[in-house]
């Protein structure tokens, strides 16, 4: 119940950032000291919450916290919340692990979800302008080298995509409504504007990341531990009483044998 019921505390001051304690007890039925001692362990997870005392205290939520969805489309955001409904199911003994997996769907806003220590020093400015274009839906034109010369563009930034060793950016152009997967390498005296957009939906050629044969596998998971946590989506996981278990979609050239190395995962079948 601990679990389920700190997670709902989250949507509920998402709603009204400010709540007093025992109106949130009473949402629950529990005493205030259980509300405080949620509230500590949600802190203690970096969730920017706190108790403040006096005349128009109670428990804040910070407004900065918020669901990341800067890069989810509609049908993603479906997934997500499907995703944070398997979290409820965690039983009492996995809290930390649904702690864990929460920061992976919330942020506070304008945070940089790539780290840009790993990102060489001399792509570090243009990629943090990227980053920053990307998260606040802010339209930015660069020159661009392609065939021996430099092309103005003046686009919507979508998403930083590796491939390989490689970064891409896929961008909407505004005055063609065409998207293309541009090298951040090329790019130069990028300008962040004002002007801000609305995402759309990707082409299908833009938005699939694999085209080829697709195959299921179901395992039982033996122990929850945290590599598997944060290797695998969570809404691939399974919770039936004191059974565990998850499916995967696979490449067809890829084989059971992949994933030898999580002694954790037991094979049950192709699906």
């Amino acid at each position: 119940m601990r679990t389920s019921r700190i997670i709902e505390m989250i949507y509920l001051l998402l709603n009204n950032r400010q709540q007093k304690a025992q109106d949130i007890a009473d949402h629950f039925g529990v005493s205030t000291k259980t509300i405080y001692r949620d509230v500590e362990t949600l802190a203690e997870a970096g969730v920017p919450i706190s108790m403040q005392q006096g005349i128009g205290g109670g428990i804040v939520l910070s407004d900065n916290y918020a669901i990341n969805k800067t890069k989810l489309t509609v049908s993603e955001e479906v997934v997500l919340m499907k995703a944070l409904d398997e979290i409820k199911k965690l039983p009492n003994a996995q809290l930390d692990y649904a702690l864990k997996l929460l920061k992976q769907y919330f942020n506070e806003a304008a945070t940089l979800w790539i780290n840009t220590d790993d990102i060489a020093l001399d792509f570090q400015d243009k990629f943090h302008k990227v980053k920053v274009a990307i998260i606040e839906k802010r339209v930015i034109e660069f020159d661009y080298f392609t065939n021996l010369k430099f092309i103005k563009y003046r686009v919507e930034p979508y998403e930083l995509r590796l491939k390989g060793d490689v970064w891409n950016l896929l961008v909407r152009h505004i005055k063609t409504d065409c998207f293309e997967e541009v090298y951040v390498a090329r790019m130069k005296d990028i300008d962040i504007k004002t002007k801000c957009f609305t995402r759309r939906e990707l082409p299908v050629e833009f938005g699939k990341r694999y085209g080829g044969t697709i195959n299921e596998i179901r395992f039982q998971v033996t122990e929850l531990t945290d590599e598997i946590l944060n290797r695998f989506p969570i809404e691939n996981f399974e919770f039936k009483e004191d059974q565990i278990f998850l499916s995967l979609k696979v490449k067809a050239y890829e084989d059971v044998f992949v994933f030898q190395s999580f002694p954790e995962l037991k094979y049950l079948k192709h699906i």
